[in-house]
């Protein structure tokens, strides 16, 4: 049936033509962040992406551009503040996460890099750390693939699941940002999440999500020393330096805070488009790559960390 569907648009319509309607109906308030990876979904598994490799590439540039964004609407005293108050609950989280993702994938034999790769995705910050680590490590195109493709999943779950959770649990607009900081990978995702959730839960999100970003670089150098001594290049995020760039500016500009609110609202909106690109990237063939043990590991992992982090945040 899904393969008679598939042919039917495919040969009915142009997709290129459906495509572009949909990216350019993400350009407006109507589409939400998960109606538009839902969007993106869809496109990508019944009719195929028709510029897969342009929206792969943009919906990185956008993501990236998209956090740098953030920045404008959140005040730099505060992010130091947040920043002072939570190092050391971040910091628990983060080796808690990277150790037990290794013992998890020593309990399954799964492949060592691979285990590791996962870990790192899920203590840090999804498919940004896996490519960061993975290079350091001269980690293979296949352990790369797998592994981004089971955190992407699991990303995908936990934008749909995580604002409902949430209401459910009875959660504030900061508890709820910081639960998702900690517990959903990706910043695309925490982001999508937090932004169907409530505006100061985006702001308690983006804060948070950037300390556990600066655990790239600990974690890459310890990786590298500890593994062979060699050096090698550290790739550093470096959307994180304009993220606090931008809310440096607009902190201490302003005379030009209505100029600035602007960049922050789209923000906004070019993290929706950049969520249809995503979500139209994925296809069945990399939902075929992920093994039974493989999305095991990854998803005992995040739901212990998202309980774990739950409890705290709720009843701290």
């Amino acid at each position: 049936m899904k393969g008679n569907v598939r042919y039917h648009l495919k040969e009915g319509r142009n997709p290129q033509v459906l495509y572009l309607f949909l990216l350019a109906a993400c350009c407006f308030p109507v589409v939400s962040a998960p109606g538009a990876l839902l969007l993106g979904l869809i496109f990508s598994l019944f009719i195929g992406t028709p510029f897969k490799d342009i929206a792969d590439k943009w919906s990185v540039y956008l993501l990236k551009t998209s956090v740098i964004g953030f920045g404008f609407g959140i005040d730099i005293q505060v992010l130091l503040i947040a920043g002072k108050e939570n190092i050391g609950v971040t910091s628990a989280f983060v080796l808690g996460a990277l150790i037990t993702g290794i013992l998890l994938g020593y309990l399954f034999k799964i492949n060592r890099m691979i285990a590791l790769l996962i870990a790192v995705g899920t203590a840090i910050c999804g498919g940004s750390a896996i490519a960061a680590v993975g290079s350091a490590m001269k980690a293979d195109s296949g352990q790369l693939s797998i592994s981004t493709s089971t955190i992407f999943l699991l990303n995908v779950l936990a934008l749909f699941a995580f604002p409902p959770i949430g209401h459910w649990l009875g959660l504030s607009q900061e508890q709820f940002g910081n639960w998702a900081a900690i517990a959903i990978h990706d910043t695309s995702s925490v982001v999508g999440a937090t932004l169907k959730y409530g505006d100061e839960a985006l702001k308690v999100a983006s804060i948070a999500k950037m300390l556990r970003i600066l655990w790239i670089i600990p974690v890459i150098l310890l990786l590298v020393v500890g593994s062979s001594g060699n050096g090698r290049t550290l790739k550093f995020p470096l959307f994180i330096l304009g993220f606090i760039l931008a809310s440096c500016l607009s902190s201490f500009i302003p005379s030009l805070g209505g100029l600035f609110n602007n960049f922050y609202s789209l923000a906004k909106q070019t993290m929706v488009i950049s969520l249809f690109l995503i979500g139209s990237g994925l296809s069945m063939g990399t939902i075929k790559q992920v093994g039974g043990k493989v999305l095991l590991q990854a998803t005992l992992l995040w739901i212990l960390v998202s309980v774990v982090a739950l409890v705290f945040i709720k009843y701290r």
